[in-house]
Parts: C-alpha cells; sequence; structure tokens
C-alpha cells in the first residue's frame, strides 16, 4: 500500500530550490541527484516526497511498449533516498513501496546512506571505493600498493604528461572509442546528455577533465572528474591501446591525488563489482563501500518472465 505521507510528484512541480538543497544537505548527497545532474542525463525524471522536502527520492522513468519503468541512467551510479536525517531501513522501504503501481518494473540503484531490512524487492549489493584526499600526498601515496608504484614510475618513464582538456567534445570523442567495446550499450544520445552535464559542470566549476599524453602530444587516457559534498567522481573514465601499455591512467589519477590532497574531500572511483577493475581501485589504497541495486518486476504474462 502507498504511503500517505509520500507523495509523487511530477518534474515540473518539484521545487528544485528545495530539492537541491535537501541534496546538498544529505551527508550521503552526491552530484547524480541534484536537479540539474538529472535534468541533463535523463528525458524524464519524477520524484517521492515526504513532508516538506525532508526525505527525497528520484524516479528516473521511461515507457516503453506503452508500459512505464524505472530505470538507472548511465553515469549515475547512485540515487535511492536523501535527507539532512538519518535514511533508517524503514523509511528506504517505504519509500520502495510507494512506487506508484503504474511503473511496471523498477530496477535502481540506491546509495550508500540506504540500507534494507524487509523490502518487497529483490536486491544484490554493489561495490564502489572511496579514497580520502585529506591527508598529506606522502601518506596517501604510502598507502598504494607496490603494483601501483611501479605503473606510476613506469607512466613516468614513457614521457606521458597529464594536464586538464578544455574541449569536451573531443574528451567524448575519445571515450566514445575507447568504451565502444566494452560497453556498447552507452548510444549517442546518452553520451549526449553526458557532454551536457560536462559543459554545466565546468561552467559551474564542479568539474574538470584530466587527460593523459604521449611524448607525440597524443591524448592516451582521460577522466571526466565531477564534485559535489566534499566527494568527487571519477567519471567516464577510458585509456586507448597506447594508454594502457604506457600505464598513462596510474599517473592520470595519482596527479590528481596530488593536486587535491589536504583537501577535505573523498575520491569516489564509482565501482567496480568487476575483480580486476576492483584491484586498480584498491591499489591506490582506496576502501570498499556498498550500495543496494533495487529490483523489481510487475510486467504481465510473458514480458515478466522474459525479463527475469
Amino acid at each position: 500500500m502507498t504511503d500517505p505521507e509520500i507523495k509523487f510528484v511530477a518534474s515540473k512541480d518539484i521545487d528544485r530550490a528545495k530539492w537541491d538543497q535537501c541534496i546538498a544537505n544529505s551527508p550521503f548527497g552526491i552530484v547524480y541527484a541534484y536537479s540539474w545532474y538529472l535534468d541533463r542525463i535523463c528525458q524524464k525524471w519524477d520524484a517521492l516526497i515526504w513532508g516538506d522536502y525532508l526525505y527525497i527520492m528520484p524516479l528516473v522513468n521511461n515507457r516503453k511498449y506503452g508500459l512505464s519503468y524505472i530505470f538507472q541512467p548511465f553515469f549515475t551510479q547512485q540515487l535511492g533516498v536523501f535527507s539532512n536525517f538519518p535514511t533508517e531501513p524503514v523509511i528506504v522501504d517505504r519509500f520502495l513501496n510507494s512506487i506508484p503501481k503504474q511503473f511496471r518494473l523498477t530496477d535502481m540503484n540506491l546509495n550508500i546512506g540506504n540500507v534494507l531490512k524487509t523490502s518487497n524487492f529483490g536486491f544484490r549489493h554493489n561495490t564502489t571505493y572511496h579514497l580520502n584526499l585529506q591527508p598529506d600526498i606522502s601518506v596517501i601515496r604510502d598507502g598504494y600498493n607496490s603494483n601501483t608504484k611501479r605503473n606510476i614510475q613506469k607512466a613516468i618513464q614513457n614521457k606521458i604528461t597529464i594536464s586538464t582538456v578544455s574541449n569536451i567534445d573531443r574528451f567524448l570523442e575519445f571515450t566514445k572509442k575507447n568504451l565502444r567495446e566494452k560497453s556498447p550499450e552507452i548510444k549517442q544520445i546518452h553520451y549526449q546528455s553526458l557532454r551536457e552535464v560536462i559543459r554545466y559542470a565546468l561552467d559551474h566549476q564542479l568539474g574538470e577533465i584530466y587527460g593523459a599524453w604521449d611524448s607525440g602530444n597524443n591524448l592516451v587516457a582521460s577522466v571526466f572528474f565531477v564534485t559535489s559534498n566534499q566527494k568527487c567522481v571519477y567519471l567516464a573514465a577510458s585509456s586507448d591501446q597506447t594508454g594502457i601499455e604506457k600505464s598513462a591512467m596510474f599517473l592520470l589519477i595519482d596527479t590528481f591525488i596530488q593536486n587535491n590532497s589536504h583537501i577535505n574531500l573523498i575520491l569516489d572511483f564509482e565501482g567496480s563489482n568487476i575483480s580486476g577493475i576492483a584491484r586498480f581501485y584498491k591499489g591506490f589504497g582506496a576502501m570498499a563501500e556498498t550500495y543496494y541495486s533495487v529490483h523489481q518486476n510487475r510486467l504481465p504474462g510473458l514480458l515478466r518472465i522474459l525479463k527475469k
């Protein structure tokens, strides 16, 4: 049964100033949940809101074959329930159970502050990796494993240099080219949405693009870093074959860490459940954090079976 205290609010009726204030004050607030990010990264989002924006949950949704569904958009790792008050498991469950019945399928990632208790939703655990950048750079580097240190030196010996990238289109073309085989599900429309996010972030000093260059001044690795709530997200990272061979990404990340050490900032590597990628992040001393994915299938008949 839908909770009478939790209201479904269409996107056009959301008070974006109150919404963003809630995200800004939330101990688990993250850039993906701000209205400016959601407005650009997805075509449609509505919300569940409790009280005067005391607790909020975005619902990114679409419609296909006449059926409405909720999904997790690309370049958006975590959403879920946000508040400046504790989001106790019972509150998370109340929000999930208040998702309108018009949405016949739900696939959504919660944030690291959302814990489930007794949910009617299927769920799985996911892992992201966080690195505290507040210590001195020497202290952070002491936490690198030997493989990471060796690869940073390899990149230096290969004459890799690191600088920021101002040309968004160049960054996106490089990213698309190098993620095409690894992530073919990311289409041109998703990169167009990411472009709008990057443009806003750069214009408002909320993000920057780092690039790694070889001795011939060719871009061989790049990352978009976007920051809010004392957390910087490592987003849309990729390397070409030369960058991989020359260990460029190791030096790129080390340079970013050096430039941002002594700052009250967490570097969020945005994953991963894949063991090899997780080892790469752990090599910088990053610590694992858990968040949940939730799933509910209310599709009719044959469609329910096909989506299992």
